[in-house]
């Protein structure tokens, strides 16, 4: 029996290894409870700053003339009230481009349905810096937030 149980001992430990070794390779990947309680948990720090007048740097990758152009966006009172082409100086509409609330609302949503591909956060202020999604055709692809600055 020493035997038998000495040749199933070694198997043991490799299957024991690579369950971990699987659990613990991507914690915040598609779909995971753990990408989905990261957002809640980041999406507390932002809200318990109160902030509703702020302006931050947008900038997105899709099929759009706009993609990958950094874009000055204004919020006051919780709506996005301007955007403006950092590189021209152009206006834009700006009833199509997200708050940091609605940045969080699509992470989630992305989250739930299994379409999250990354994630990242202000490390002081918790906003969503980095969202990455499964490509889909004439889709959104991935979104990034920066250069956060309350106003008064």
């Amino acid at each position: 029996m020493t035997r038998s149980f000495a040749i199933i001992r070694p198997s043991l430990s490799v299957v024991l290894v690579l369950i971990m070794m699987s659990a613990c390779a991507n914690p915040t990947g598609p779909g995971s409870i753990t990408s989905f309680q990261n957002i809640i948990a980041h999406r507390a720090l932002w809200r318990a700053q109160n902030l509703t007048d702020y302006s931050y740097t947008y900038q997105f990758w899709a099929f759009n003339r706009l993609a990958g152009q950094p874009l000055q966006l204004e919020i006051r009172a919780d709506t996005v009230r301007s955007v403006v082409v950092v590189a021209t100086g152009d206006s834009i509409n700006p009833a199509y481009f997200p708050t940091i609330d609605a940045l969080f609302e699509r992470a989630l949503s992305a989250a739930k349905d299994g379409s999250l591909r990354r994630v990242a956060f202000d490390p002081v202020r918790g906003f969503p810096t980095a969202l990455g999604y499964a490509t889909v055709p004439d889709g959104l692809s991935s979104q990034e937030a920066s250069d956060l600055q309350p106003r008064q």
